[in-house]
């Protein structure tokens, strides 16, 4: 009797049917990430501006509109002396001080009858508030919160100090038109002319007395006051616009320099103390275990709201809403990502190992092979799925690797002298990581690739967005990794690649790798010509993409140029009679990518009878193009033959001819589990007495 499976999941935080207890912590993503430093940044900022207004400012000023002119200081005038009493008028202050003095001019008073001019509508404090003291024989012009000596030639007869106010013309122009030759206010500007546009002082000062007025203030007389107004006009003419005080405060550039500095200070030290933290948290262990169980999400239907929360999360359309239920309906693309758990409102989704995973490679903790060993594998083959998990690996590998070099070193020297330490198959992001690593520990590396540096991220399709989650998965290594798109991350891996001077033949495809002494013979084929390479250790970074399939039916050699086995720019097919093979995701992405492209013509042969797979955006996308006539769809054909001009078609109706300028065969690839075999590394299925055919996909739960 065998022992029952354990349960899916037994943490503290579950019940028995799979439920959370608590809540999810929030995983620190992208989203999180990029923002780091920026509050703390903004808060820094807003202090700095604040201290900086409050401290470079006089405190009468950040609680006074403006600067008072002379006379109000003179007088230590508060301001509750105008503002205390919150129901009564500003202007009606005035008086307390000045007493009642009416307008000497008609229209004035019929103006100031109707309470449309008042004492601030001319005297208007804190603003332009200016006018003219003389004292002895001195005269100044003042203004709001300043004043300048005038000196007047020949110097005036001895008086007592007197001040007359002077009114600027953008008071008058409320009322009166400078422009009108018949307007009065013409009478009251220096020469009949407003030189000085709204600051054009006025120098009619017989708005509250005239000369047989009655006698107020300091001007006991009408000759006084005449004395008075004639050297306040040349005191006008001499300084036409009054003097204002420029506020003692910091300026406004300084304060946004100083903002910005102390922002950004803060943000880059956030970011540094999170850096250290992340440093803190790479020296700790990373699993690169290669998975020995399938992870798929597990829903509880009682529970599940039909919110489709984790629907929209999952960024490979492995889930579905049906009748208000989420249900997994793609398996196989699962990577085992935990975005659709993260997203579950009520703990209703949880992803856990289901079942175990057939078709694995026989690892140990170091990804060395159990029947090879010496030689490692790394990336997709382990069944490991996403690009930061493939870069850890390939470092893992290479340290383990270092590691036993460096223990064997004194017996190994008696090698050939040609012999490499490493060689390293395939120039993806774990060969990458591998090689970078083997220059780390100084180990002389070499690396083999069938195709060009970081091919798999070549063939994305121009502007794809990378998306690698989990970010909560420390990076090891220098490569760099962030969300990011194609061209991006693939100038970055380049540049990578260029500094440090790694060395990778491109183009040469690894047909054998042999045990030969204690280290490894790898053959490899350069343009049709045979290549060996010698060395100590082989790490294994090929991927599972293996070999695209190819048509099934001979391609002549002058249009093979003219056949494509992935589409990494739509614009470079333009205004072409393109031909796509194929009906599958990729194929489907392609065909909708290619329809955008202006003159060009797209037509999709697929075996099948219809749509089997594929994401259903894809296919709803793919099926209105096909409606709208911009795609011609053919099920259950097949080409039969290729010539320069047209393809021979072989469909329900019987055979046509299909004129081409490209064809792009997009119908899957050839994993290469032929090539592992050869190498003497065996599935665990087979190995079990399970034997899988030859060239059959791995298990589907290894990643998308």
């Amino acid at each position: 009797m065998t022992a029952p499976d354990p349960p899916l999941w037994s943490s503290r935080d579950r019940t028995p049917a799979g439920r959370r207890r608590v809540a999810p912590r929030a995983s620190v993503d992208s989203d999180v990430t990029r923002l780091v430093g920026v509050g703390l940044g903004a808060a820094v900022a807003a202090i700095v501006a604040v201290l900086s207004v409050v401290l470079g400012s006089e405190p009468a000023e950040l609680r006074s509109p403006g600067p008072l002119a002379l006379p109000h200081r003179a007088a230590e005038l508060q301001c509750a002396a105008c503002h205390g009493d919150a129901e009564r008028p500003v202007a009606a202050a005035c008086v307390g001080c000045h007493g009642p003095h009416a307008s000497s001019r008609r229209g004035h008073r019929a103006v100031v009858e109707r309470g449309d001019l008042r004492c601030t509508s001319c005297h208007r404090i804190h603003r332009d508030e200016g006018g003219v003291e003389i004292e002895g024989s001195t005269a100044r012009r003042f203004g709001p919160g300043a004043e300048v000596a005038v000196p007047l030639s020949p110097p005036p007869a001895p008086m007592t100090r007197t001040r007359v106010p002077v009114i600027p013309l953008e008071v008058c122009t409320q009322c009166h038109d400078p422009s009108r030759a018949r307007d009065p206010i013409a009478r009251c500007l220096p020469g009949g002319e407003a030189g000085q546009g709204g600051e054009t002082p006025t120098v009619c000062f017989d708005e509250h007395r005239t000369i047989e007025g009655i006698t107020f203030g300091t001007l006991g007389s009408a000759r006084e006051r005449m004395t008075a107004w004639g050297l306040a006009r040349r005191v006008v003419a001499a300084e036409p616009r009054a003097p204002r005080r420029v506020a003692a405060s910091t300026p406004w550039w300084a304060i946004v320099l100083a903002s910005l500095g102390a922002g950004i200070a803060a943000m880059v030290l956030a970011r540094l103390t999170l850096g250290r933290r992340l440093r803190r948290r790479e020296r700790t262990a990373v699993d690169v275990a290669p998975p020995e169980r399938v992870r798929l999400p597990q829903i509880a239907s009682s529970t599940c709201i039909g919110c489709s929360a984790c629907v929209d999360a999952c960024p490979y359309d492995v889930l579905e809403l049906h009748d208000y239920v989420a249900q997994v309906v793609r398996p196989a693309d699962c990577c085992g990502l935990t975005l659709c758990e993260q997203r579950c409102p009520n703990g209703s989704l949880v992803v856990a190992d289901v079942a175990p995973m057939t078709d694995r490679i026989a690892l140990d903790a170091d990804l060395q092979s159990q029947d090879v060993p010496g030689l490692y594998i790394v990336g997709d083959l382990t069944g490991l799925p996403l690009i930061r998990n493939a870069i850890n690996q390939g470092a893992h590998a290479m340290r383990a690797a270092a590691a036993a070099l460096a223990r064997e070193r004194p017996e190994a020297a008696a090698g050939p002298h040609d012999a490499v330490d490493v060689v390293v198959i395939g120039a993806g992001p774990a060969g990458l990581s591998a090689a970078l690593e083997a220059q780390v520990h100084g180990c002389k590396v070499l690396v083999l690739e069938q195709g060009s540096v970081a091919d798999s991220i070549r063939s994305f399709p121009r502007g794809k967005l990378v998306f690698d989650q989990p970010l909560a998965i420390p990076l090891i290594g220098d490569l760099w990794l962030r969300e990011s798109t194609k061209e991006e991350l693939l100038g970055h891996w380049l540049r990578i690649v260029r500094q440090r001077a790694l060395p990778i033949r491109e183009g040469h495809r690894v047909v054998g790798v042999t045990r030969h002494g204690a280290g490894f013979v790898v053959d490899a084929t350069h343009e049709g010509a045979p290549v060996r390479v010698t060395a100590r250790r082989v790490v294994v970074a090929i991927g599972k993409r293996g070999t695209p399939r190819r048509l099934p039916v001979p391609v002549p050699d002058e249009v093979a140029d003219r056949v494509h086995y992935h589409l990494a720019d739509a614009r470079s097919l333009a205004g072409s009679r393109v031909v796509v093979v194929g009906l599958g995701d990729v194929a489907m992405e392609a065909a909708i990518a290619l329809c955008h492209q202006a003159g060009t013509t797209v037509t999709v042969v697929h075996r099948g009878a219809g749509f089997s797979r594929g994401k259903a955006r894809n296919v709803a996308e793919l099926r209105r193009l096909v409606e709208a006539g911009r795609i011609q769809l053919h099920t259950a054909s097949e080409i039969t033959q290729v010539t320069g001009t047209a393809l021979a078609i072989a469909g329900p109706s019987g055979p046509w001819w299909l004129p081409w300028d490209r064809v792009l065969v997009l119908i899957g690839a050839l994993p290469p589990w032929d090539t592992l075999a050869a190498m003497g590394i065996a599935r665990m299925a087979t190995a079990a007495g399970n034997p899988a055919p030859a060239g059959a996909s791995p298990s589907p739960w290894i990643g998308p």
